[in-house]
């Protein structure tokens, strides 16, 4: 099983137009960039995420740990994480992730896997979000 040229396939044959990076498939879904990362390791591994979705500064970190956790605690298969990247200019850049995974039998069935990876990770954005203003307001 080869997960990430069947991912590949699902995702043109549904419109998707999807592209190859360095690290996976890059794809759009009605505005919001998610990535399919593949793992040479574990061909069962199906990670899909959605990148960047928060920036993470000194003056908030507390608040966005604190809304990261609960939504780790209450969301099946979603998880919050923070990730630093450096940007153009080399300056380190640390921002919210969100990451649905599961571990893919040998003949997964994407047309049910990918939908509802999205719709969780849409949710988990929006519980995010909304969680961090609840505890900006307190």
């Amino acid at each position: 099983m080869d997960l990430n040229k069947l991912m590949m396939n699902y995702l043109a044959d549904e419109g998707f137009r999807p592209h190859e990076t360095p690290f996976g498939i890059a794809f759009k879904n009605e505005g919001v960039n998610f990535l399919y990362f593949k793992d040479p390791e574990d061909e069962q591994y199906f990670r899909l995420m959605m990148p960047a979705i928060f920036e993470v500064t000194e003056d908030n970190e507390d608040m966005v740990l604190h809304a990261m956790n609960d939504v780790n605690s209450n969301i099946k298969v979603v998880k919050l994480y923070t990730m630093d990247l450096n940007d153009e200019d080399g300056n380190k850049e640390t921002s919210v992730w969100a990451a649905f995974e599961i571990l893919a039998d040998t003949t997964p069935e994407l047309v049910d896997i990918v939908p509802r990876a999205i719709t969780l990770l849409r949710g988990a954005r929006l519980a995010f979000l909304s969680r961090l203003e609840e505890i900006a307001d307190n």
